[in-house]
């Protein structure tokens, strides 16, 4: 229907309402003027109802109908100032042209986790999904919360954002074990990073992490303590025993390479400065951190060339091929100074001076964390840091 036949109709309506209630005001004049014998106030009342009725009817019925919708009004129109305007974010305006939907990002399932510390513009691969390698391996992430004498410990393991995501997805090479004297004078921690191209290496970071903690936990209730540890000795048993396991499941030894650092922390004196042997082998890495020094500081370890342009992966010594390369040191840790032993996944973050990785994180570790956050930064997201992180922290809570 047009708008003017609707425009029509109307007016018809309301012409015919308005005769009706005339006919009937007519009718009722005729009926209240005329005599009635019986019933007469009665039937003047009936009458006087009709026209009032009939009236309110015709009156109501003068209202024009709504007019039927035509089309929407446009958007960037100002509303009618009879009408509310309706609330949005944004100011609206002229209707755009669909667009083809954009592609997605290779492999970009969900967006970079914001419970993590980012450094930079990230790495792209902290936003891919995270995928299952195809053999039973350790778990993609671990993290131990204890007490030991003096010593508040926490320690965390995550598997890499270029481990997680690879096509097959490859385990975490690094492991972790922290172990205490059964007098718990002796704090002990032994963290290794399998090497990424041995195929088995996480079978032999595990194993060496484990030993390692075993071995020096039962020279140390043999009553040895820290001055009778013997660096090369304790490396070449954990050797033997890797590659014992590599016998046991028929490859080749090569194939479960690994680096270690251990460290041994004795109880603090009575002015609470404690003692710690550390151990190594490879590029894991030892620092401290003590009170009010803006970072961390780098004490145990094989450092890396970080003068030349490119910084190389390659490590001199690896277990079980040469542990006759092993070296160790000896640490003074102050009252509320911390211990980190480090796998190369954060010590090279930490020693690039280009960026400010450190820094966060001895504002962020300066004193013990819930572990849930410490795991957290142990997952953090910065460029070109792909491989695992481990970080076992022990923090000196020795007399000031």
């Amino acid at each position: 229907m047009s708008r003017h036949d609707g425009r029509r109709g109307v007016l018809m309506d309301g012409r015919l309402r308005t005769v009706l209630f005339v006919a009937v005001l007519i009718g009722a004049f005729f009926e209240i003027s005329a005599p009635h014998p019986r019933f007469g106030p009665l039937v003047d009342a009936f009458a006087l109802t009709a026209v009032g009725v009939i009236g309110a009817a015709a009156a109501l019925g003068f209202e024009p109908a709504p007019t039927p919708a035509r089309h929407r009004e446009p958007q960037d129109r100002e509303p009618h100032p009879s009408t509310t305007a309706p609330i949005c974010r944004y100011a609206p305006g002229p209707a755009a042209a669909p667009q083809p939907p954009k592609p997605r990002p290779f492999l970009r399932e969900r967006p970079t986790d914001l419970s993590v510390p980012r450094f930079g513009d990230g790495a792209r691969a902290q936003g891919y999904r995270w995928l299952l390698p195809d053999r039973t391996v350790q778990n993609g992430i671990a993290a131990d919360e204890a007490t030991i004498g003096a010593f508040t410990l926490r320690a965390a393991s995550v598997v890499g954002p270029g481990h997680r995501c690879a096509q097959p997805a490859e385990p975490r090479q690094d492991s972790y074990r922290i172990g205490r004297s059964h007098d718990s004078r002796y704090a002990i921690v032994a963290v290794a990073d399998g090497l990424s191209s041995a195929a088995r290496s996480d079978a032999g970071a595990t194993t060496a992490s484990s030993q390692a903690v075993t071995l020096l936990r039962d020279q140390l209730d043999a009553g040895g303590g820290i001055d009778g540890l013997d660096a090369k000795e304790l490396y070449g048993r954990i050797a033997q025993s890797i590659a014992a396991h590599a016998t046991g499941r028929g490859v080749d030894t090569s194939l479960l390479a690994t680096v270690l650092i251990t460290a041994v922390i004795e109880e603090p004196d009575a002015n609470g400065v404690a003692r710690a042997w550390v151990g190594w082998l490879g590029d894991s890495s030892a620092w401290t951190l003590e009170p009010h020094v803006p970072q961390w500081q780098f004490t145990a370890g094989e450092a890396k060339d970080r003068a030349s342009a490119v910084v190389s992966n390659e490590v001199a010594g690896r277990l079980p091929d040469t542990p006759q390369l092993t070296r160790d040191h000896c640490v003074t840790l102050t009252p509320g100074s911390a211990l980190a032993l480090v796998t190369d996944g954060m010590g090279d973050a930490w020693a690039d001076p280009a960026g400010n990785v450190n820094e966060y994180f001895a504002n962020a570790w300066r004193s013990p964390v819930p572990a849930t956050r410490f795991i957290a930064d142990v997952g953090f997201d910065a460029p070109q840091c792909l491989d695992d992180r481990t970080a076992v922290v022990l923090w000196n809570g020795g007399a000031a």
